[in-house]
């Protein structure tokens, strides 16, 4: 492994100091508790510790408690009496203990576990957040980071993907604005579970318009009691989470005391690019939740409301992939330059996000819970743009190189003049949308016995609707000049023409894009726990999992020429009402132009009879897919418990088989050239291994150890027969291989982690992935109907390493004095070592997504009504794609950058409070380039947001 960075190093010995520093935080008492009869033990350890305990006699009867003496802490002796049993303790808002038996509340890890045995309590403040996460993570059987409810909120996030990045170890990648696609370690082939379950319809997490993972930005953050990350496999959890498993949690009726609502109201100021202004949006959220003592039994009813909108605008140059030009100007050299430039990209839309998520929770009797929830969600993401594509003539003896060079001995351009030039504009509206609707029904049954039984079953139906319709005109550009910068934006202009006068515009071409689909799936589970109370095997855990899943693509890509695509009849003519004047502000470097208006193009009827084109687009087979998967898991999980060198040890070792048949219908050339259905199957066997281990080194300090094979699971358009146009404008196309298999890796880590005080908590974690399977991007150019077309082509790499650590620390000072004891702080950073195949046949490029450092850095202060906080997000350099528009096979990369954001809350009333919040405060930007810094492809500055929120607890 390389040396870590300074940073690193200087991080990991202040993370060493504190788990090795004494334990000065928690007071050291003498306890004399004989074994015995569990409830005669409770009560002898809260005389004895002076702490407030609540339990059930029921849930205590029949168990036997061990004996705990010596000088410890009041939570070590907790933790040694409950050992080895079914029982667990937690903290209620009050501060008191809770014993409650351990299948009563759902594990941090993401296990199938029913809801509606819980006595916890949603935790308001920031201090509640950080110690419940803390527990989650101390108490897990496997390796978990979490993100609670509370801190979800005080952070502001718009969608899960900006709660989850607080989570050491993930790293977010942003989509017009907000969070989107992420990844576990580097790894993007990471799980995302809702509750446990799987949910279908991804774009940005998948890399494809209908993939089978959920998309992290369709969640919005009111909804959610937390986020947990579990880095180390166990073998009851769900497999295809190559990096990991990010399970979303929504809130149950049982987890919340009594009955609440409330009630949460927020406007949001957007600063848009110049020529978009600002906007306003507004969201809201509501929780009712409400139980009852019955005849019948306990029941519960919750029912969470959630509208988010938001809004982006953003004007870029993006600059085009290079390509090399050989007797540069007649000077003998050759030169790197790009295709062209594209200028004013005017992103601008909106996003509107609705969930409504209904759970009921009953509980009959002691022995038996039940419950059945309802997931909702609709997202539709609306965006439009107009942008001016100019692309490079014949080079004049008028340009400057940057002079250092190239492997094949030739140079960059960093400035140039070209004649003969053409200009094409671009008007565009787009938009994404997923319909998400989950059915889950379940229950347990344990009567206190030696057995414990849980059932399942869930219905995920899913459908997703992606379009693209964009009108483009010609013009001929006499000169036109590119400077191509590095940590600024590039530049182009054009002389020789008034791009003002329509006269000097011709229309060229309709492209219409539909991407739908739809996606359904249903799965049962069975699982059951058989406690065996041996001196070393305390229990068994075997379950069996069954899941019939479809899923269907259909589209088309049409590319309708109006006149050649240059035609000779210009705009001169055409009614006014279906142009528009694209603004200098808005266009950025060539002043103002005329294209095809955005109202014109999104109504298309008036714009196609004009041309004459077909007024319905016809579904093309090119693009028809489906895939059928059935799988059949089962598995057998052993927990321990033992002394490891004097020190308690506890665990589970496991494995889980998985049987998978899968298959494919979709369309291809056959030996004449004509398309023609083509069929695959496949089935696969795995056997999963895994090992989880903990020590208790002393009272405030925990050693872990873990091992595990995991399988991740292909795009499906990867895994398509034939050769499909992804855009006849920008000539980018793809060919799928059905012969790809799954991703696999084996994995060790190992972790120590410090508990100090009541919240505080450092940790520090080594991992290492020994994965097979990446899809490598082979890029080739082929001649499609006499056009020369960018073909990406996949095939799978050897072996990839993959090392790393990771580092977290969180304190609240409250021994210091008033006001400064409402002073905490959170911190946590990766970094991470790769030693993997290229992800682009021919070039040395790393895996996509996988940033070496990253970090999170949070200041906290709260102190009677005042909450506040002040939030660093940094990661250093990734991949973020390398089959991006235009540029098939060309790997694009984005240079290191961080954002900075806050939140200060006040309560007005203990109903009442008052939030106001900033996002992107140091204005940062995001700069991409092809493979080489010297061949920038855009340099986007993120817009700041401003929120105003007001919420009311009834």
């Amino acid at each position: 492994m390389r040396q870590p960075p300074h940073a690193a190093k200087l991080a990991i010995a202040c993370l060493l100091a504190v788990c090795l520093d004494a334990r000065a935080q928690s007071a050291v008492r003498e306890f004399d508790i004989p074994a015995g009869d569990m409830k005669t033990a409770i009560d002898t350890y809260a005389a004895q510790s002076g702490a407030q305990l609540l339990y059930k006699v029921a849930e205590v009867a029949g168990l036997a408690g061990k004996a705990v003496r010596g000088r410890m802490t009041p939570e070590a002796a907790l933790s040694r009496l409950l050992d080895g049993t079914p029982l667990r303790a937690v903290r209620d808002a009050a501060d008191a203990v809770v014993i409650v038996r351990a299948a009563a509340r759902p594990a941090a890890r993401v296990a199938v576990e029913p809801r509606g045995e819980a006595p916890t309590v949603i935790v308001s403040g920031v201090r509640g957040g950080p110690e419940e996460a803390r527990d989650r993570k101390r108490d897990a059987d496997a390796m978990v980071d979490a993100v609670a409810a509370a801190d979800i909120a005080r952070l502001q996030g718009q969608n899960a993907a900006q709660a989850a990045q607080r989570v050491p170890g993930v790293q977010v990648q942003r989509y017009l604005e907000e969070g989107g696609a992420f990844a576990i370690r580097g790894l993007k082939q990471s799980k995302v579970l809702l509750n446990g379950l799987e949910v279908y319809g991804a774009k940005a997490q998948s890399g494809e318009a209908n993939g089978r993972n959920l998309d992290l930005e369709d969640v919005p953050a009111d909804v959610l009691a937390g986020v947990d990350v579990v880095k180390s496999a166990v073998a009851s959890d769900v497999e295809g989470g190559l990096g990991g498993i990010l399970n979303l949690r929504t809130r149950q009726p049982f987890d919340i005391k009594g009955s609440t609502a409330n009630l949460t109201v927020k406007e949001t100021y957007y600063e848009m690019a110049p020529g978009f202004g600002g906007k306003r949006r507004a969201q809201a959220s509501g929780l009712i939740s409400r139980r009852w003592t019955t005849g019948v039994g306990e029941l519960g009813v919750l029912l969470n409301l959630a509208h988010a909108g938001s809004v982006f605008g953003l004007t870029e140059d993006e600059v085009q992939r290079p390509h090399s030009v050989g007797n540069y100007a007649g000077s003998g050299k050759t030169v790197t330059l790009p295709v062209g430039m594209f200028t004013g990209n005017g992103h601008n839309g909106e996003r509107e996000r609705d969930t409504h998520v209904a759970a009921f929770q009953w509980r009959p009797g002691a022995a038996i819970s039940l419950y059945a929830d309802y997931f909702d969600m609709h997202y539709l993401l609306d965006q439009r743009f107009q942008t001016a594509r100019l692309y490079a003539g014949r080079p004049t003896s008028d340009y400057e190189l940057w002079g250092d060079g190239n492997g094949d001995g030739g140079d960059n351009l960093r400035r140039g003049t070209f004649a003969d030039s053409t200009m094409t504009t671009a008007s565009v509206v787009g938009n994404e949308g997923r319909k998400i609707k989950l059915y889950d029904l379940g229950g347990q049954w344990g009567d206190g016995g030696r057995l414990t039984v849980k059932a399942r079953l869930s219905r995920n139906e899913t459908a997703v609707r992606n379009t693209l319709v964009e009108w483009g005109t010609y013009a001929s550009i006499p000169m036109m000049s590119l400077a191509i910068n590095d940590g600024a934006a590039s530049h182009v202009s054009v002389s020789g023409v008034d791009l003002t006068d329509r006269v000097n515009f011709r229309p060229a071409y309709l492209l219409s894009i539909a991407a739908d689909g739809t996606q359904k799936s249903t799965a049962a589970t069975l699982d059951a726990n058989v406690r065996l109370d041996r001196a070393t095997l305390r229990s068994v855990d075997v379950g069996v999992r069954l899941n019939g899943y479809t899923r269907r693509a259909f589209g088309f890509v049409h590319e309708y020429c109006i006149d050649g695509c240059n035609g000779g009849t210009s705009l001169a003519a055409v009614d006014p009402a279906l142009l528009y004047q694209v603004p200098a502000a808005q266009s950025r470097e060539i002043g103002a132009y005329p294209a095809f208006a955005i109202a014109a193009v999104r109504q298309q009827a008036a714009l196609r009879a004009l041309y004459g084109l077909p007024a319905v687009d016809t579904t093309m087979p090119d693009y028809a897919q489906r895939n059928h998967e059935r799988t059949t898991a089962a598995y057998v999980k052993f927990n321990f418990a033992t002394d490891v060198a004097g020190k308690p040890a506890s665990g589970n070792v496991g494995v889980r088989y998985v049987d998978t048949a899968l298959h494919g219908d979709s369309y291809a050339a056959d030996a004449a050239g004509a398309l023609a259905p083509r069929a695959s199957d496949s089935t696969r066997q795995d056997v999963l291994p895994s090992f989880n281990a903990k020590v208790q080194v002393r009272d405030d300090l925990v050693f872990r150890l873990a091992a595990s094979k995991t399988v991740g699971q292909l795009n499906f358009s990867y895994l398509h027969a034939g050769l499909r146009i992804l855009n006849p404008v920008q000539h980018d196309a793809e060919e799928g291989n059905p012969d790809l298999k799954p991703y696999t890796s084996r994995n060790v880590d190992l972790a120590l982690e410090h508990y100090s005080g009541a919240k505080g908590m450092a940790s520090l974690n080594l991992f290492y992935k020994l994965a097979e399977g990446f899809i490598q991007t082979v890029a080739e150019t082929r001649t499609i109907d006499g056009e020369a077309y960018r073909v990406a082509t996949y095939k799978q790499t050897g072996l990839s390493r993959i090392k790393g650590i990771e580092i977290a620390y969180r304190q609240f000072f409250d021994r210091l004095p008033a006001p400064f004891d409402g002073l905490g702080v959170q911190a946590s950073g990766t970094f991470v070592d790769t030693q993997a195949p290229s992800s682009v046949a021919g070039r040395d490029v790393p895996l996509v997504g996988l940033s070496r450092n990253s970090c999170n850095v949070i200041g906290i202060y709260e102190r009677g009504r005042v909450k506040a906080h002040l939030a660093y997000n940094h990661r250093s350099s990734f991949v973020a794609t390398t089959s991006s528009s235009g540029a098939q096979g060309v790997p694009v990369f984005v240079k290191a950058f961080g954002t900075l954001d806050f939140a200060v809350g006040f309560d007005i009333t203990r109903q009442l409070s008052l939030v106001l919040d900033g996002a992107n405060m140091t204005g940062a930007h995001i700069e991409q380039y092809y493979g080489d810094t010297h061949h920038q492809m855009n340099y986007v500055p993120l817009n700041k947001r401003y929120g105003v929120q007001m919420r009311y607890l009834f």
